[in-house]
């Protein structure tokens, strides 16, 4: 190709064209990622291809230092010119995945005093002017990696090593990854199909496809071991999907990666008796770690750390201490680190075999640990005089039991299936659905499988668990249609699919014809001799989250709590993902209950049981998370309930759940929203809504737009900002036509905030439209539109009404709440109010003592309704101070309680909110009682200056108190004028 200057990059790696951008086919799968940056390069080398298989060609900076920046798996070996190492090196030498620096110039005098002697570049290998010196410069620090990177790799994703005391889900899922893939055929296309991926990934390699040549023509199953410490493509590939859990990647490796698996463990046999005068045996790696990698293990002695990858040690002292010890220009920055492994060959359930004789390079006496081995660190030291940090561990088969009765549970499940399918089953089990969903399809096309019922109802299973209602609802229905037609007796399978339908049916709110549904499995489980109680209580924990949804509350805890019983009886063990499924139902009903301890309680044990069994971004986790959030939002713990909204919403943008990150979004503008930070929650209650809006989102989410718009009602109503609040209330309606009780509500929304506004017809226009629609409401939505009706016959000084009127929601309370509920405090408040201004004080001081008391028990202390009863028994005992002849003891407690009131609106509310210009204007009246006019004229314009910028010039509020400021001001005349 000669000298390419015009494209900002080149990449001569897999890319047919090579100005395309990056893509998931021709992502990097190796572990080291070359990169060549110079304003002029020469495209027809080849030589680097056979270095590493992956290599980009930078011409321009700015593209080449986008692209280091994003690289999260792999660690980075960066050739730079001189003239652009001068201008990137500050920027990029201390990111983490970039591993060494090679400069490559015609002058290293130029740059050696620059770079070579400074302690600020320490990743720098060397300054090179000839080609071949570099070439061999990189294969020696790229061999050096790939040991270390077999053993330990501490890359946010990547898990090589890990405490396992902390991570046994990851553990466990990787068990059950291999035991799944021990027991798949072993099988020719398998093996073609790897190879073709390894043509695939390596054409224009000409060594590698050498070697790929090679194995077609000569590998055996006896040559296993030995093409595995070749260490190349297949122990770069296998290694890096193990360490990086890549679930496609290695289910394509699964040919080799079980005959490697079983080789060790024949060989592990040999191992046993060949050593078994002497069983103990101590084995070294070493290695170079940096100061945060040694910090993590020193901080886990006494815990279990495991290995996803084969494990090399050896059986030689010196040759591990030789290698920790090897200088390189980088010692400066990394710690030489001898690992000793004490392994008994007694142990059962841990492979590992001296290869020896079968490796490549016997000189290394390689002892070689199957994939998932584990170990208990047992200390951390320096050896003084090795100059050298030891890691001391102890092979253990600790980590085995902590997940032996959940394998042997799933195992018990997996024999009654087609291992295919079981594959698959372990994919979506791990949440892993997209990866799921595309090996069922492939299983489907291949016809690989007659079972195709099975096929499909795993499907539907992953669109389900992806939000994709309708789509999973046709596999369900396919499924019936073959069941129906080729197996019509098999009565468990129709059950199952019965209940998956009415799952979907519960999901899309239909919840008669989910309950329907589930009713008509229950009888067939009832009917049937074969009978799994494991599926009966499946189907009594989908009626009772049902009757939730339908606020039918008993009956949803009575099936909740059957199904749990059957779950405690029947389930090999609690710590169980379905026994999580359960709590996390039941904690959901007594949420709606507002039962808020009983229901954290549920829900937490639903959280523990997943955290210990998923993978950390498993969406289950998200969703209890989620759902514990909701709980700490309500107890008035905001800190726990953001740091578990971030977590869930984390786990739902990077996992393939976007659909749920709007829920989230609004759930945290609610947070927000209670928390007084107004502009915060529209900005994440508009995040919601921009994603609902997103192409066809809108017509799928109608509801759910509905829902976030109200929200923005809401928020814009607390601001004051009422013109906003009715366009987000007006628009929420045109969505709600479907929704009665929704409409009602929304409708007592609007009126309140004209009622806001003092247009108080209008507002009553809305709330007679509200009580006179045909469908039932519930009581307590009643009772809070007869309330703010009160409060405007009451504002008219039509008394009698609004007393008639309080007095029927007392009647309405009597019968249906308890003695603690807010609403009966608005329904206190306001009677208090109305017999305040009637001069009835006695019972006006009575009833805003009910209501204090209330709130009091209710709510958090600084809530803005305390707030109002402060204010208003003020009101009161300053009405008290007028008929008594100025009385200093009622003004002291007026006084008080007015402070009190302003104090917590000050804390709680927006500093232009109209609450807290009440509480300026009672306190100028107080002092304008007590004949403090400068006291008085300071707080009344403090009110002024909140209410000409929000309240209509007219409304009676800023008449009252213009009036006020007007005599206060006449009094501070007549004083001046004396």
């Amino acid at each position: 190709m000669g000298n390419n200057t015009n494209s900002k990059y080149v990449r001569i790696s897999n890319l047919t064209d090579v100005t395309e951008s990056a893509s998931y086919v021709f992502e990097n799968k190796e572990d080291v990622t070359l990169i060549w940056l110079d304003k002029t390069i020469d495209t027809t080398q080849t030589t680097l291809r056979e270095i590493t298989n992956y290599v980009l060609l930078y011409t321009e900076l700015e593209p080449c230092i986008t692209y280091i920046r994003s690289i999260s798996k792999e660690r980075i070996f960066l050739i730079v010119s001189g003239d652009y190492a001068e201008q990137c090196l500050n920027e990029i030498h201390d990111l983490t995945q970039v591993d060494s620096i090679f400069i490559f110039c015609m002058n290293i005098l130029k740059y050696k005093n620059k770079f070579i002697d400074s302690e600020n570049f320490s990743k720098i290998v060397g300054i090179f002017d000839n080609e071949d010196q570099l070439i061999k410069s990189i294969r020696n620090e790229l061999d050096y990696l790939h040991k270390q990177l077999s053993t330990f790799s501490l890359y946010e994703k990547q898990k090589t090593t890990r405490d396992l005391s902390k991570e046994s889900a990851s553990f466990l899922w990787f068990q059950l990854f291999k035991d799944v893939l021990l027991r798949m055929p072993r099988s020719e296309e398998a093996k073609c199909e790897m190879i073709e991926q390894c043509q695939q990934y390596y054409r224009g390699n000409t060594e590698e496809l050498k070697n790929i040549n090679d194995f077609i023509q000569t590998y055996t199953y006896d040559d296993t071991i030995r093409w595995y410490t070749k260490q190349c493509f297949i122990y770069r590939l296998c290694n890096k999907a193990l360490r990086t859990e890549d679930i496609e990647l290695l289910y394509i490796f699964r040919y080799y990666i079980q005959d490697l698996c079983k080789r060790l463990a024949v060989e592990h046999e040999t191992f046993r008796t060949k050593e078994i005068n002497q069983p103990r045996l101590t084995l070294y790696r070493g290695l170079r770690l940096t100061k945060d990698e040694l910090i993590r293990f020193q901080s886990n002695v006494g815990s279990l750390t495991s290995t996803n990858g084969f494990l090399s040690t050896t059986r030689n002292y010196d040759l591990a201490l030789g290698f920790a010890l090897k200088t390189s220009k980088r010692s400066v920055d990394v710690l030489p680190t001898l690992f000793i492994v004490e392994a008994d060959l007694r142990l059962d359930d841990v492979v590992f075999a001296d290869i020896t004789s079968l490796s490549v390079y016997p000189e290394e006496e390689e002892v070689l640990f199957d994939i998932g081995c584990a170990f208990k660190i047992n200390e951390v030291y320096f050896n003084d005089s090795k100059n050298i940090w030891t890691i001391h561990m102890n092979l253990t088969n600790e980590a085995r039991h902590i997940v032996d009765k959940y394998i042997e549970a799933n195992r018990r499940e997996m024999e009654k299936g087609n291992v295919l399918l079981i594959f698959g089953l372990l994919l979506t089990e791990m949440g892993q659905y997209h990866q799921a969903q595309i090996y069922f399809e492939r299983l489907l096309s291949s016809n690989t499988i007659d079972d195709k019922a099975s096929i499909y109802t795993n499907i539907g299973r992953v669109k389900f668990y992806k939000g994709l209602y309708d789509e999973a609802l046709k596999d369900f229905e396919t499924v019936y249609n073959i069941l129906r037609q080729e197996y019509p007796t098999n009565y468990l399978d129709f059950a199952r699919t019965l209940n998956n339908l009415g799952l979907i049916y519960l999901e899309q709110k239909q919840y008669d014809l989910a309950l329907n549904f589930h009713s008509n499995v229950v009888n067939i489980y009832q009917q049937n001799s074969l009978t799994s109680e494991l599926l009966l209580a499946n189907s009594n924990n989908a009626i009772g989250v049902i009757f939730t949804h339908k606020h039918e509350y008993n009956n949803a805890l009575k099936y909740l709590f059957r199904a749990m019983k059957l779950y405690e009886k029947y389930l090999p063990t609690i710590d169980h993902p379905t026994m999580a499924t359960n709590y996390n139902s039941i904690g959901l009903a007594f949420y709606y209950m507002k039962q808020y301890d009983q229901a954290l309680d549920y829900c937490l044990k639903a959280l523990n049981i997943r955290e210990k069994l998923l993978p950390t971004s498993h969406p289950h986790i998200a969703d209890s998370c989620n759902n514990v959030a909701l709980i700490y939002h309500h107890l008035n713990e905001y800190e726990k309930a953001l740091d578990l909204f971030e977590r869930s919403l984390h786990i739902y943008e990077n996992y393939g759940q976007k659909m749920r990150v709007p829920i989230c979004f609004n759930n945290m503008g609610l947070l927000y929203l209670d928390q007084h930070n107004y502009d915060k929650a529209i900005e994440y209650y508009n995040k919601a809504l921009d994603l609902y809006n997103n192409g066809n989102n809108k017509n799928l989410y109608q509801e759910e737009i509905g829902f976030t718009l109200d929200n923005l009602g809401v928020a814009y109503e607390m601001k004051c900002d009422y013109k906003n609040a009715l366009k987000y209330y007006k628009k929420s309606l045109e969505y709600q036509l479907q929704n009665a009780e929704k409409i009602v509500r929304i409708s007592m929304k609007i009126g309140n905030i004209y009622q806001k506004k003092g247009d108080y017809n209008q507002a009553l226009s809305y709330y007679d439209k509200a009580l006179n629609r045909t469908e039932p409401i519930p009581t307590e939505l009643i009772s809070s539109i007869l309330i703010s009706m009160g409060t405007i016959y009451h504002q008219q000084h039509q008394y009698d009404l609004a007393l008639h009127i309080y007095k029927r929601v007392l009647s309405i309370y009597k019968h249906q709440a308890s003695n603690e509920d807010l609403g009966l405090a608005w329904t206190y408040n306001n009677m208090g109010c109305l017999y305040d201004e009637m001069g009835d004080l006695r019972r006006a001081l009575k009833y805003q003592q009910k209501a204090y008391h209330i709130r009091q028990k209710s709510l958090p202390s600084t809530h803005p309704d305390l707030a109002t009863s402060l204010n208003n028994l003020g009101r009161i005992h300053q009405t008290l101070a007028h008929h008594s002849d100025g009385n200093p003891t009622e003004y002291e407690q007026a006084l008080q309680n007015y402070k009190a009131a302003l104090h917590i609106r000050q804390q709680s509310l927006p500093m232009d909110h109209p609450d807290l210009a009440i509480s300026y204007y009672n306190l100028a009246l107080i002092h304008f009682d007590k004949q403090e006019y400068e006291q008085a004229n300071h707080e009344i314009q403090k009110a002024l200056n909140i209410q000409t910028k929000i309240l209509p010039i007219h409304h009676p509020h800023l008449e009252q108190a213009l009036n006020l400021e007007k005599q206060i001001r006449k009094r501070l005349d007549s004083y001046v004028n004396q």
